[in-house]
């Protein structure tokens, strides 16, 4: 707004759309705001609630079919990952983990991956359910896409032997 010229546009284009219904919202960071929404949402106090319903469920684990959402982020400050894990009765665990390592969102979507299914194995899931955004580690796991570099690879071989 120090430039003189500046005032003058902004208010040349304001007059040019005031004739529409438009409202500015300034752009937010979604991932990271999803991870500090995550993270709030899920106290200790529900995170208990979560490990005594599942230490309750002893039933059929055949039958049972239970549903994973993962995420991972990384960027320059660091990475981290974000899995939800849903019982067949509704209950939930929820997970928010900071990895000490720098990686790739390649990486980091893998380790998401990795992470869930340890913890599912954990629990004696036997029937699971994986909910994935990122298309390029799904596309790996269900044989749609060849893994060519040499970290995806293993990343890949550890994900199909713990499925």
């Amino acid at each position: 707004m120090r430039k003189p010229e500046l005032p003058g546009r902004m208010s040349e284009w304001s007059v040019h759309l005031s004739g529409y219904d438009i409202g500015y919202d300034p752009r937010t960071a979604i991932k990271s705001q999803a991870l500090a929404d995550f993270m709030s949402d899920f106290s200790p106090t529900i995170q208990n609630l979560a490990d005594e319903e599942i230490l309750i469920l002893k039933g059929n684990k055949e039958a049972e079919v239970w549903q994973m959402h993962i995420d991972g982020a990384s960027n320059q400050w660091g990475a981290g990952v974000g899995l939800i894990l849903r019982s067949p009765q509704g209950g939930l665990i929820a997970q928010a983990i900071r990895c000490e390592f720098k990686a790739t969102n390649n990486e980091i979507e893998y380790e998401a991956l990795i992470l869930g299914m340890q913890l599912a194995l954990e629990l004696g899931v036997r029937n699971l359910q994986i909910f994935s955004g990122y298309l390029l580690i799904v596309n790996h796991v269900n044989n749609e896409f060849i893994a060519r570099d040499s970290k995806m690879i293993a990343y890949l071989k550890i994900a199909k032997e713990l499925k």
